[in-house]
């Protein structure tokens, strides 16, 4: 006797779902939909696209090819970064004073894999750089 009240309830319950869903169809094909959000919400989203418009550049991946600290760290830095650009002068580099250390990066690259192709053609030159997130400057719009 309860197999029986079991298949009616499982019966039902489907069907009843069937009929819910199809009320939500039709009022959808009417072409209205009000969306309630609570006002903070809206504050929240204004918050996060003026922060994002003070940003410059957008998110991407750089080559760090010399960090150093000390006397003669900012020569050395410089004179990396020369060799590089003398080498690379399609590439941009970058001098950058994070206390204590001199680094320079290179590059503007937008995917992982467009760093590591970079890399690798550098290799030989630079053995011990390595790829970073960081924010890069837009690429030129031709």
């Amino acid at each position: 006797m309860r197999s029986i009240y079991f298949i009616f309830l499982f019966m039902l319950v489907p069907s009843g779902m069937v009929l819910s869903q199809s009320n939500f169809v039709s009022n959808r094909s009417e072409g209205q939909l009000n969306i309630n959000q609570d006002e903070r919400l809206n504050e929240l989203i204004r918050r996060h696209v003026s922060i994002n418009e003070k940003k410059e550049g957008i998110a991407g991946y750089r080559i760090r090819i010399f960090s150093e600290s000390g006397q003669g760290a900012r020569s050395r830095a410089t004179d990396v970064r020369a060799k590089f650009f003398n080498n690379y002068p399609d590439i941009d580099t970058y001098l950058v004073y994070d206390a204590p250390n001199f680094k320079v990066y290179v590059g503007d690259f937008r995917t992982r894999s467009e760093a590591l192709k970079m890399q690798r053609k550098i290799n030989r030159a630079y053995p011990y750089s390595f790829i970073i997130s960081d924010r890069i400057n837009l690429p030129p719009i031709d």
